[in-house]
């Protein structure tokens, strides 16, 4: 599949071998794409404005991502050459050319979703719903011929699929196809990897790596940089709570505990000492916000919130077990 990334790399000269022969090969497959092509080719060459070395000092940038990601801020002074300036102006113009040309193509009839900063839910034309909890989805406004196809472009999505045996539901996600009849499964992709994580069904996963048959609790993981395949599995119960809204732990330990609320709230909760790490919790936490839950877990087990200065850190303290 051909991404952003890809063409702002090629365009710059600094794509790999295997890139520029995916960018060579989507050129000659239409006149569309070859028309899209140098469009964008034409917003490079036109971009000799930019074209001058600048020190940037990226701290006010970097404190603002670490606190939607919740790491501790770094100070940071980046060199920034032609090519990235170039690259960060060229992909935004990418992404609202897409938008401009999915919606007024009349053969296509694409739309494009952009998660920022909150999960959205979609319902597509076939009744098959996604919930995009982030990153980039490209889809049909209506499904026709018989084709049911949609575009992840990056980002983590949970797709519940409607049942339709005469025709499969097809994900494109970097250069992996998930194929589908009608299930319940996740599918993460960025730049390195692409993950499949299926809740219920059968999903096919096609990688250039090969193509392996997955089942409820099963997953895999595609390495792009290494062209690798590696199975996974669905190793907690709360892998897809995001799509209910709803944590659940029943005798569970501390430590897996802790690793689900990060994950939930993409949070970044450590534990003082090795020692409460075994402790367990039994409770569901349905739409409570991570401060009510961290109190609830704190109190039942008799420990201490710490809220690091200066950083989105917290940590749970205490020495031993105390219900």
């Amino acid at each position: 599949m051909i991404t952003e990334d890809i063409l702002v790399k090629y365009l710059a000269g600094e794509a790999e071998p295997h890139e520029v022969a995916m960018i060579e090969k989507w050129r000659s497959e239409s006149d569309a794409n070859e028309k899209h092509f140098r469009q964008l080719q034409q917003l490079w060459d036109g971009s000799e404005g930019l074209k001058e070395t600048q020190k940037v000092n990226t701290d006010a940038a970097w404190n603002s991502v670490r606190s939607r990601l919740h790491t501790q801020p770094k100070s940071r002074h980046v060199l920034f050459n032609t090519s990235w300036l170039l690259a960060a102006s060229l992909a935004l113009l990418i992404g609202i050319g897409v938008i401009f040309m999915t919606r007024n193509t009349a053969d296509t009839k694409m739309l494009t979703l952009q998660a920022a900063g909150k999960q959205e839910n979609v319902r597509l034309s076939d009744g098959s719903s996604l919930i995009v909890k982030s990153g980039q989805l490209s889809y049909p406004e209506e499904f026709s011929g018989g084709k049911r196809k949609v575009k992840l472009l990056s980002g983590k999505v949970f797709f519940d699929i409607a049942s339709d045996k005469k025709n499969p539901f097809e994900i494109e996600a970097n250069a992996t196809t998930v194929t589908v009849l009608g299930t319940e499964f996740e599918v993460v992709s960025y730049t390195d990897y692409t993950q499949v994580m299926v809740k219920e069904g059968k999903v096919k996963f096609a990688t250039p790596a090969g193509e392996t048959i997955l089942t409820a609790g099963m997953g895999a993981k595609y390495m792009q940089k290494e062209n690798r395949m590696e199975n996974t599995k669905v190793e907690s119960r709360n892998a897809f709570a995001y799509t209910t809204g709803t944590l659940v732990f029943e005798n569970t330990k501390l430590s897996d505990v802790v690793e689900d609320i990060n994950r939930f709230y993409d949070a970044e909760i450590s534990l003082e000492s090795a020692a409460i790490a075994d402790c367990t919790i039994t409770s569901s936490f349905p739409g409570e916000t991570l401060e009510n839950v961290l109190e609830v877990v704190a109190g039942t087990l008799s420990l201490e919130i710490e809220h690091v200065p200066n950083s989105n850190r917290i940590i749970l303290k205490g020495k031993e077990c105390r219900p």
